[in-house]
């Protein structure tokens, strides 16, 4: 018997359509997704491996993994500028106030003392001294214009002789001041002699009466002026 080739080609043909049924795995119709899937809704593939497209399918379609992952390209860093460093000012520095100008303050000075000679003496004795330093001191910080001295004697002995002792212990007095650093132009000196007693001693004789009139060996010293003090605002 002879078989025509063209009959041989369409069995063929029709044995491969048959396939699928055979082996138990119906083909469906094309998936909505454009992809062809058997009877479980899985694609079916070729011998490579890639899934059969159908009409429908078109760039850009996904099914399970038909297709290679899209390549996402990764967002370009976003580039933050640090802040520009803040730059603080340097904190004032306080001034220290000048201190205040020294407050004058109107006030006389007296130095009034019966210790200032011995008996018969123009020698300053150290009491004298000691008050008189203590003066000085006080006078350097002072506005003045005029110191006076007035120097005394007891009545014991002549007049005449109380008098000359007086100006001699007035002298003693200024000249330990102006050694002291006291302008002497501002000083002015007298002796008064006995003229001016504070004792009266009445009935004592001898060396009672000397001890008695030791007040009236004495010696005053005044200045009247502006002394300066630190005001108490500055300590």
């Amino acid at each position: 018997m002879r078989f025509d080739k063209r009959f041989t080609l369409k069995l063929s043909a029709a044995l491969l359509c048959l396939a699928p049924v055979l082996n138990g795995a119906p083909v469906h119709a094309e998936g909505s997704d454009g992809y062809l899937t058997d009877s479980a809704g899985n694609p079916v593939r070729a011998r490579s491996g890639q899934c059969w497209h159908t009409r429908s399918w078109q760039p850009g379609s996904r099914f399970a993994d038909c297709e290679p992952a899209p390549v996402v390209e990764a967002p370009a860093p976003k580039v933050v500028e640090a802040p520009a460093p803040k730059i603080e000012a340097p904190a004032p520095v306080a001034e220290t106030p000048p201190a205040p100008a020294p407050v004058p303050q109107s006030i006389p000075f007296r130095v009034s003392m019966d210790a200032f000679f011995d008996f018969d003496q123009a020698t300053l004795r150290p009491e004298g001294k000691a008050a008189l330093d203590e003066l000085a001191r006080r006078l350097a910080v002072t506005q003045y214009d005029k110191l006076t001295i007035v120097a005394h004697a007891d009545r014991i002995g002549p007049a005449a002789y109380n008098q000359k002792l007086s100006e001699r212990r007035a002298s003693a007095i200024r000249e330990y001041l102006i050694a002291q650093g006291i302008d002497a132009d501002r000083i002015s000196s007298a002796g008064v002699g006995e003229r001016e007693p504070v004792a009266s001693c009445p009935g004592e004789r001898g060396r009672r009466l000397i001890a008695c009139l030791q007040p009236d060996r004495s010696g005053q010293v005044t200045a009247v002026g502006s002394e300066l003090r630190v005001s108490d605002a500055s300590r």
